[in-house]
């Protein structure tokens, strides 16, 4: 693939059947290439850069779903599940508001 092409489910290694760049909108950029080591430099959606064979496969193209984290959350028990799975920090409760103690 020419460098600067988008490619999404990328292979780190030959054969693990893709783990870079899997997310909703998300997408990898090929940087260059190395043909004397056989290896593909490629910038994912974090901004980190990676070298991966190039033997590794690829689909060409974007994930579709992105923008889908710019919409609203709308209810509180969206807000409550979303974070239920990631960790402690909902809701925030202010410490002007917390009961203060003496």
């Amino acid at each position: 693939m020419p460098e600067g092409s988008s490619v999404c489910n990328l292979e780190s290694k030959v054969g693990d059947r893709g783990t870079l760049a899997r997310a909703g909108g998300c997408y990898a950029t090929i940087i260059a290439h190395n043909s004397e080591e056989n290896r593909t430099r490629i910038k994912l959606p974090s901004g980190h850069k990676v070298v991966v064979p190039s033997g590794a496969r690829a689909m060409v193209g974007v994930i579709a779903g992105g923008g889908r984290v710019d919409q609203p959350l709308l209810k509180a028990g969206n807000a409550y599940h979303k974070y239920k799975c990631k960790r402690n920090t909902w809701p925030k409760v202010r410490g002007v508001a917390m009961n203060p103690v003496d």
